[in-house]
């Protein structure tokens, strides 16, 4: 197990997922200036893992897109949201093809069937635990602050 230096935060374009208290799953996007919580930068095979798990998996759920986007940003967007994720970016969209980056995250689309924490491979659950946000709602919350591993 080998954590992610405090040095190495502003360099990576980190992909992390988080469950909220319904059990629903949101991957957030760092982009080099999204905080990065604590139970990220513990565990660096952890989130890779995970990453590596989410990314085999197949569409479930068509989806909801928040702003207008560029192809590309639409495209990765879908590729998260059709697979039950809620998708948090700390670029806000208030400009088209111009990041406007954040230590925030804003959410960017969201699945009509979100998939839930208890319907994931027990590899997954076994991940996924750790990575629990306390006291949010995916589906009402569009903007999420989390404390940075380093604050």
């Amino acid at each position: 197990m080998s954590r992610i230096s405090q040095g190495e935060c502003p360099h990576m374009d980190m992909e992390w997922y988080a469950v909220d208290s319904n059990g629903n799953i949101a991957v957030f996007c760092s982009a080099g200036c999204g905080n990065l919580p604590e139970f990220v930068c513990e565990d660096r095979e952890r989130a890779d893992r995970l990453m590596e798990l989410f990314e085999k998996l197949s569409f479930s759920s068509e989806c909801k897109i928040r702003f207008d986007l560029t192809p590309r940003a639409t495209e990765v967007a879908e590729e998260f949201s059709k697979k039950g994720l809620f998708y948090y970016d700390s670029d806000d969209c208030t400009k088209k093809g111009i990041c406007t980056l954040h230590e925030y995250y804003t959410k960017v689309s969201y699945p009509l069937i979100p998939l839930n924490f208890n319907n994931l491979s027990e590899e997954m659950q076994k991940l996924l635990k750790y990575n629990i946000i306390k006291n949010i709602d995916f589906s009402e919350s569009d903007t999420i602050y989390v404390q940075h591993a380093y604050e």
